[in-house]
């Protein structure tokens, strides 16, 4: 019988697990990434259509998973629209 404080793997419970930390990239990272300037990622995050972003403190910083995701929701068929 499992206790309450065991998982059926038999490692620690889950929510004692360490959860993988996302990649957090700058501004000027996150441009590359993107092959855009910086600029055009701060007007985007002004007019609030751009890729999600982080704050932390006065820091801006993108999750590396959320701008591939970001990227996905960008893919067009056709040039109408």
């Amino acid at each position: 019988m499992l206790s309450k404080t065991s998982s059926p793997s038999g490692g620690p419970p889950a929510a004692n697990r360490p959860t993988a930390t996302p990649i957090l990239l700058t501004p000027k990272q996150a441009a590359r990434h993107l092959n855009l300037s910086v600029s055009w990622l701060a007007k985007r995050r002004l007019a609030g259509d751009g890729p999600p972003y982080i704050k932390l403190g006065g820091a801006v910083r993108y999750a590396e998973a959320s701008l591939q995701q970001w990227m996905k929701g960008q893919q067009r068929t056709s040039t109408s629209g």
